[in-house]
């Protein structure tokens, strides 16, 4: 090994001859022209004296401590070497304060640092390294800057509270080319046993351009206690044997490395965050087996000696590779282990130390020749290393919460999507059912108009017959046989008979010499066959049915024309998207809107100006109501941002927010009192709030699926509300429980409705129908069929004697509710007419187009 190093050096660069003295020429690329900061830092520690000396206190090593320079001489061959730092007679904390200070005010900068110590075994690598256990004096550079780290980390978290200091530790050994965790026991809580150590695998991270070990463990520390513990377990756990160098000769290279990232929170431009590590290595020290005395049959000792030497050797060409002289282009870090673990040293990442430890005395003089050489070639490698900045954090983190974001919002508009398909869907198979019934009712009509043509045809062969006087067998009806009658009766023609004079001629004419009844006598039985045929005539005649339909068309028309006049008397146009609820003021001279542009508006009900605009949901707002008390001016609104809002109708400031819905809120309704708020969500549920303080009084579940109406009863004390699972509920929602279930509609049910006198439910459903319910039957007493689409809202008029229905099909209608007709329709609106409120003769409607209207209705 020593003789391969040998090998490897080049003599003229480092040897000088006794009596001979080159003056050595500087080659380019020499390490005095690299700058400290720029290549591997190196420095000598001599050790006193000891066992390993074997007794030989004669000096071959000399120290220049002013200028660094240390020279060994055997009196044969001597060599001069200048070093970054030369350690000789030195205490553990003048090693520290030249050594450990920096590589911390490194890792703080961000720097990555790497301090590996090689040396011949029993040179005191591992003294310098860890020091002596439980002996502040001789703790070695690793305590020292564990310790220092912490008391530097909170002193800078004091001065700036936003600094955060995270610090992990790893403690591995590599034996035998094979890595060992040699804290794999400490999280499991098992007594830790060397011969029981795992093997772990390296693992080339092709985006660091780093080799990572598999299924090491990281250990969080929060103090210096701890970090000690753990390095005493890890030291106590390494690979050791006696040999005539060493009494603990470590028998393996060890590895501690600490992680630490300083990260400001919350981000903060002015600071920037660091990620850095800190890497101590003890290398197995160099061995000559004829100095280590190792027994000739402990083949275990001379194979750890063989591994050990074969990786500094690989360890000594990359190196010698890697330095600025070197001629080298092939760097063989992949040749060992342990170069792949310090792959960082060799010009990477990385601010390097090197720590060399050498004997004093002449008895090791060419292991102290080669250690020294070997420093001296890892002077001229340069290194990259660079800060590892974490600036981009608040990019990142604001980043990711725009994804987080606009994956929320994609979710939104999934879900919306998806609630649009299946309201569609539903619509397209209410439409389907609708068509079907059509059908029915087409096939129904076509088999009476069969009907009708037959009889029509019956009734035509009975007309003629009767022109002719002719009864056809098997077909003879009243009027005929009256006409026999006549016949029999030999009475004279009438002129006002239906067939006039034939008829007459026939039966009358040329006996009256032979009749011996008296003239008023067949007189008053002409008159009183005349009568009969006027009455049994028209119902055979289709000409007669027909003008009796028609007649009965006029009738209806000339009651369309005398119902309750109607006229639109005014638009409201300010929203930029649909208009989904509106609402009258107590008062009725201003009322409230809410839209898909997500704001509310209010509005002068005569003037049509707009007073106020609401900002404030971050959703579509898909209903509003207006306090009913008079004395507070609020008005209440909910959206699809699951929450419900309280506004000041006089300032329109928020009031409060209420929120407890897991999903979108389609209305909201103050009790008649003022009081309560009850809302209806698409999260099957409704909610009763209390309007004074906007806490949750009572939560409503029984739906199967989303509610999109609720309303209070006249006297406050029962709700009802509309779901799409085609029902309707009753609720006594101070108690919580439901009362009732209102079942008929085919389709989702829209809206609900008390009557003014609490005895009747009313219903507008996505099957087109408008339904009245009885309340406590429970049955439904009147549907309402005369909308072409869905129909969306419907509410009785003051009085209750009618109803007016909103639908899709862009219409608003009256109708009498007694006896279920179509009073007049409202036609105004371009789409789809959502809502519909009442006050006094004024009907308020709003649309899909953007729009509300005011219409006059007399009630």
């Amino acid at each position: 090994f020593f003789d391969t190093m040998a090998d490897e050096i080049d003599p003229v660069d480092v040897a000088v001859d006794v009596g001979k003295e080159k003056k050595k020429k500087k080659s380019k690329g020499d390490d005095d022209d690299l700058p400290a900061d720029s290549r591997v830092r190196v420095a000598v520690r001599v050790r006193p004296f000891n066992r390993a000396d074997h007794g030989d206190q004669s000096l071959c090593i000399s120290v220049d401590d002013e200028i660094n320079k240390i020279t060994a001489d055997n009196g044969q061959k001597n060599a001069a070497f200048t070093f970054d730092h030369v350690f000789f007679e030195k205490t553990q904390a003048q090693v520290y304060t030249a050594i450990g200070e920096t590589m911390l005010h490194d890792a703080f900068s961000g720097y990555n640092s790497t301090i590996f110590a090689y040396g011949q075994t029993g040179s005191g690598k591992t003294y310098s390294m860890v020091g002596k256990e439980d002996d502040p004096v001789h703790e070695g550079l690793l305590p020292r800057i564990c310790k220092d780290l912490f008391e530097l980390s909170q002193e800078l978290q004091s001065e700036d509270r936003t600094l955060m200091v995270k610090i992990q530790v790893s403690y591995v050994e590599v034996y035998n080319e094979k890595i060992r965790d040699l804290l794999q026991f400490v999280a499991s809580g098992e007594p830790p046993v060397n011969e029981e150590l795992k093997d772990l695998k390296l693992k080339e991270d092709k985006k660091s351009k780093s080799f990572v070990c598999e299924d090491l463990s990281l250990h969080t520390v929060m103090n210096y206690s701890r970090v000690k513990n753990l390095i005493d377990l890890g030291t106590d756990m390494r690979t050791k044997a006696e040999t005539g160098m060493n009494e603990l000769s470590s028998r393996s290279h060890s590895v501690f490395t600490i992680y630490m990232t300083q990260t400001h929170e919350p981000p903060n431009p002015a600071h920037r965050d660091f990620s850095s590590k800190i890497v101590i290595v003890d290398l197995a020290g160099s061995e000559r087996q004829s100095k280590t005395d190792l027994a000739v049959d402990n083949a275990q000792q001379k194979a750890e000696a063989e591994r050990i030497n074969m990786s500094l050797l690989i360890l000594g060409r990359c190196l010698s590779a890697s330095s600025t002289s070197g001629g080298s282009k092939h760097i063989p870090i992949r040749e060992s282990v342990l170069t792949k673990m310090l792959m960082d040293i060799f010009g990477g990442n990385s601010k390097t130390m090197m720590f060399a430890t050498v004997s004093p005395s002449l008895f090791n003089f060419s292991e102290t020749m080669s250690t020294l050489q070997y420093a001296h070639n890892a002077k001229k490698i340069k290194h990259k290393a660079k800060q590892n900045t974490l600036a981009k954090a608040i990019e990142v983190k604001e980043l990711k919460e725009q994804v987080k974001a606009l994956g929320k919002t994609l979710i939104e508009e999934l879900e919306k999507a998806a609630q649009q398909k299946e309201l569609l869907d539903r619509e397209i198979a209410a439409i389907s059912e609708e068509k079907e019934l059509i059908a029915k009712s087409l096939a129904a009509s076509e088999e009476e108009n069969l009907l009708l043509k037959e009889q029509l045809e019956r009734m035509k062969e009975e007309n003629r017959s009767l022109r002719n006087g002719i009864v056809p067998e098997g077909s003879e009806s009243e009027s005929v046989r009256t006409v026999t009658r006549c016949e029999r009766c030999g009475g004279e023609g009438d002129a006002n008979l239906p067939f006039g004079s034939m008829a007459s001629a026939r039966n009358w004419g040329g006996n009256q010499e032979d009749d011996d009844e008296d003239d008023d006598e067949r007189a008053e039985k002409l008159k009183q066959i005349h009568e009969e045929l006027q009455f049994k005539l028209p119902n055979m005649n289709p000409n007669a049915q027909l003008s009796s339909r028609l007649d009965t068309a006029r009738s209806d028309t000339m009651q369309a024309k005398s119902a309750p006049s109607t006229s639109e008397i005014r638009s409201y146009i300010g929203h930029s998207a649909a208009v989904y609820s509106c609402s009258f003021s107590p008062t009725g001279e201003k009322m409230v809107s809410a839209s898909r542009d997500r704001t509310v508006k209010i509005w002068s009900v005569k003037s049509g100006n707009e007073l106020l605009t609401l900002k404030g949901h971050n959703g579509f707002v898909l209903s509003c109501d207006w306090c009913p008390n008079g004395k507070d001016p609020h008005i209440v609104s909910a959206s699809d941002d699951k929450t419900l809002r309280v506004w000041d109708a006089e300032s329109g400031k928020k009031i409060m927010t209420l929120k407890g819905h897991s999903d979108k809120v389609y209305n909201c309704v103050y009790s008649p009192s003022g009081n309560e708020i009850a809302s209806a969500s698409c999260d099957k549920t409704i909610k009763v709030w209390s309007a004074e303080f906007g806490k949750k009084i009572a939560t409503l579940k029984n739906h199967t699926s989303a509610v999109f109406s609720v309303a209070f009863s006249r006297d406050g004390l029962k709700l009802v509300s509309a779901s799409d699972d085609k029902t309707l509920r009753m609720w006594d929602w101070q108690a919580g429980t439901e009362l009732c279930v209102f079942q008929g509609h085919t389709g989702t049910v829209w809206s609900c409705e008390f009557s003014p006198d609490d005895t009747q439910v009313l219903s507008a459903s996505m099957d087109g129908t408008v339904k009245v319910w009885d309340v406590d039957s429970h049955v439904s007493v009147k549907t309402l069929r005369g909308h072409s689409a869905p129909v969306h809202h419907a509410i009785f008029a003051k009085d209750g004697s009618k109803i007016i229905s909103a639908s899709r099909d862009r219409t608003l209608k009256v109708w009498d509710v007694e006896s279920g007709k179509v009073l007049t329709s409202l036609v105004g609106h371009t789409n789809t007419v959502y809502r519909a409120c009442v006050f006094n003769n004024l009907i308020l409607s709003c649309s899909s187009d953007d729009i509300m209207k005011v219409w006059n209705l007399k009630v």
